[in-house]
């Protein structure tokens, strides 16, 4: 019965679009704010035969709709942390996350590192993210103000790309998705990165040179949150959700990264 349970926990948190049980390596990929794991369902299609791809499903969205959406990033990466650790055996994947995603993979990620419940990342890439030590102001802007209206918080996220066009246009959407958006933007508003946190696996970083949430100038400022030696930053042609349609250089860069991703020293 208890490994009944656990597999039913690990299906909900955890998606395998197009399962490869011989595959030599392992992407999991974290959502960003508001976002949930059919972002990543065209990646994974994509994905060359060496690399299966698992995806984060948060609560509150999809297959999970009903479900109360996690309040703080501490609690969404301690349920993730166990239910991923379970899921992976002794394969140690690379971290994949997406805007808030980044943060998300970041931490779970170190806690990985730090215990024993699962196999450490060999790798993490952030996308579109600034570094942990340097998102608090602009979290907060983003992060919904007491009984702010549904349709301002809706716009912080399609105007960063985030969700279908049209959507604002139906009242019953809203309803659905708005509950997810509030709590995730809330709790990167209330996050604050650890002093000196930083994990022992290399960290990529993916940024586009439109992107108005995250500078290119910024996004070497991850190296400060790794001890494996230098951050390689990669700039694409986009904005904010730029890899929404799998673009051949990003998915050419993405591939190889998995493949030569190895930790070079132990955590801080």
């Amino acid at each position: 019965m208890e490994n009944v349970d656990a597999d039913a926990e690990a299906s909900r948190w955890i998606r395998c679009f197009h399962p490869k049980p011989e595959a030599a390596h392992t992407l999991v990929c974290f959502p960003h704010a508001g976002g949930s794991a059919s972002y990543y369902y065209g990646l994974s299609a994509a994905l060359d035969a060496d690399i299966e791809l698992l995806v984060i499903q948060y609560p509150g969205r999809e297959n999970r709709l009903f479900e109360e959406p996690a309040r703080s990033v501490a609690a969404l990466v301690d349920s993730v942390t166990e239910v991923l650790a379970g899921r992976l055996g002794v394969v140690r994947p690379v971290l994949f996350g997406h805007s808030m995603g980044a943060i998300v993979a970041f931490e779970v990620a170190r806690r990985l590192e730090r215990s024993d419940v699962g196999p450490a990342p060999t790798g993490l890439v952030a996308s579109a993210c600034s570094a942990p030590s340097n998102r608090s102001e602009r979290a907060e802007r983003l992060a919904p103000v007491g009984e702010e209206h549904d349709s301002d918080v809706l716009a912080r996220i399609m105007g960063l790309g985030g969700t279908a066009q049209g959507v604002g246009e139906h009242a019953e959407l809203i309803a659905l998705v708005l509950p997810a958006i509030r709590a995730d933007l809330a709790a990167l508003a209330s996050y604050r990165a650890a002093d000196g946190a930083a994990v022992g696996c290399p960290v990529t970083v993916f940024v586009a040179d439109g992107d108005s949430d995250v500078p290119v100038a910024d996004a070497g400022l991850w190296g400060t949150h790794t001890t494996a030696g230098d951050t390689e930053v990669h700039v694409f042609e986009g904005d904010h959700f730029y890899l929404s349609k799998v673009p051949k250089d990003f998915l050419d860069l993405l591939q190889e990264t998995v493949r030569t991703s190895r930790p070079e020293t132990s955590p801080a």
